[in-house]
């Protein structure tokens, strides 16, 4: 998978370290420095970093902050089918750019939703060398899969991190509504 990253200087190295003075981490904010080793935060360095630093390329942020990357889990990335409005690419660069490490992609505004194991691996297939950013998918929970035990049980196995459904209707054709009996 495309990690993107154009014009990172760091990237070629193995192991480096980031600075700054305002580090969210270890329940606190302030001076530290983080120690990346082959793509793993390795250690971290709360205070006066300096003399952990040794011999290894350093970039220090001044006081712009580091912190973990933020998790959205309610994306619309609209492959396949509707790429016009959201890709994996371009949603993936801008979750990026924003500080988000990882989105979850909802159910439905791709054609066909994702709504069975099938589905599941066309939004797969379509996510393939598109991502900047960790990404995991919803299921979709529709009449047409719902008092079908062994289809949600598929899709569930098949990677999706949990069920979405609608109890009114949701403006797409292919995900329709579902009520109470569809969900005991």
């Amino acid at each position: 998978q495309s990690l993107g990253g154009e014009g990172c200087s760091l990237l070629p190295h193995g192991h480096f370290w980031i600075a700054s003075q305002r580090v969210v981490a270890l329940g606190r904010v302030g001076p530290a420095a983080v120690e990346v080793k082959e793509g793993l935060i390795n250690a971290i360095a709360v205070g006066d970093y300096r003399s952990f630093v040794l011999r290894r390329p350093l970039v220090d942020y001044g006081d712009a902050v580091i912190m973990p990357g933020l998790i959205d889990v309610h994306a619309h990335l609209d492959e396949p089918g509707r790429a016009e409005w959201e890709g994996f690419s371009t949603g993936t660069r801008a979750a990026a750019a924003g500080g988000i490490t990882t989105l979850v992609d909802m159910p439905l505004n791709s054609f066909p939703s994702t709504v069975s194991e099938e589905t599941l691996k066309l939004k797969v297939d379509a996510a393939r060398d598109k991502l900047y950013v960790d990404v995991g998918f919803w299921g979709g929970l529709v009449p047409e899969n719902a008092l079908n035990p062994s289809k949600l049980e598929s899709l569930l196995n098949a990677g999706v991190l949990g069920l979405k459904s609608f109890m009114c209707p949701s403006g797409i054709n292919d995900f329709p509504m579902t009520n109470s009996s569809h969900i005991e």
